[in-house]
């Protein structure tokens, strides 16, 4: 048998180490459009914030793949699928053949339309990539705008670095996917006894500067800076499950087995349902991804 898996993330390699786990002889291909193996992204705060070394956040050598008898490939990410044809259609015009195919290919920064959001100086550190260049860039002010788990960590990690740290957040108070608003005002208190100025309820309405950021202005003050990050949320890669005729709603929508008939998603991409309640929701978390891999698997 034949599994495509497109995403080289966590959801997507557990899923090939539950496969092979189980034995037998499936023919596996992992399709990355990034050029790195396997990395946690949950470390690239610490290794921004000098905390950990750069091979410190990968959780798989090249040469994992090759032991495990895996085809990786890489810099060439997914942009079709034909699920009659049952093949996967890449940038470069490569085609691969499935008999399973596997979504995990997570989700892209959500980048707000904000006026001179494109100056150089404007970073953020979601995938290795950019946080290499959060890691090397030089500068000393810097504005966070988004209070969620990657904005207070990339604050943390910038304060580490020896800047002066401000987080800015639309809503009333921080971490507001997670946390009621007494709990979230403690961590603010704490955030900014360590020195980490916090924002609540103020929007962003530009950036200044001729080529490179020089200052973010909200709707009640302005803000010098060298450097901003973009942390205001991942949103699921529903495009290529679209160009197969998959329902999507916020994620692409998977049943209790997270398959879709020899199509199968898990991990940040997903839209799955609360075990509590019910409910339809998005769960970009790292253990809610191993574990759908594993009922993929």
């Amino acid at each position: 048998m034949k599994v495509v898996i497109i995403g080289n993330g966590i959801a997507g390699n557990e899923v090939s180490r539950f496969l092979r786990q189980g034995g037998g002889k499936t023919e596996i291909t992992i399709i990355s459009a990034e050029e790195f193996s396997e990395y946690d992204p949950c470390s690239l705060p610490y290794f921004i914030g000098g905390e950990v070394s750069r091979d410190a956040v990968f959780r798989r050598g090249m040469d994992d793949y090759q032991a495990n008898d895996i085809r990786l490939v890489l810099s060439d990410g997914a942009e079709k699928i034909d699920p009659v044809g049952k093949k996967v259609i890449t940038a470069s015009g490569a085609e691969f053949p499935y008999d399973r195919l596997v979504l995990a290919h997570g989700g892209s920064l959500f980048v707000p339309p904000i006026p001179g959001i494109e100056k150089n100086g404007i970073l953020s550190c979601k995938e290795l990539g950019q946080a290499d260049r959060l890691a090397q860039h030089k500068g000393s002010q810097a504005v966070v705008i988004g209070s969620g788990a990657i904005g207070i960590e990339a604050a943390e990690a910038l304060k580490l670095k020896g800047y002066t740290v401000t987080i800015v957040e639309l809503l009333d108070w921080i971490l507001p996917t997670m946390f009621c608003e007494e709990t979230a005002r403690r961590l603010e208190t704490d955030l900014r006894g360590y020195g980490i100025e916090v924002l609540t309820g103020e929007k962003v309405e530009g950036i200044e500067g001729d080529t490179a950021v020089s200052a973010v202005v909200t709707n009640r003050r302005v803000l010098p800076c060298d450097t901003v990050v973009i942390a205001t949320g991942v949103v699921p890669g529903r495009a290529l499950a679209q160009t197969a005729g998959i329902k999507v709603n916020r994620g692409v929508l998977v049943n209790k087995k997270m398959s879709m008939i020899d199509i199968y998603a898990c991990g940040d991409v997903v839209e799955t349902f609360d075990s509590s309640s019910g409910e339809s929701c998005v769960y970009q978390l790292k253990h809610n991804a191993i574990e759908q891999a594993r009922v993929v698997a």
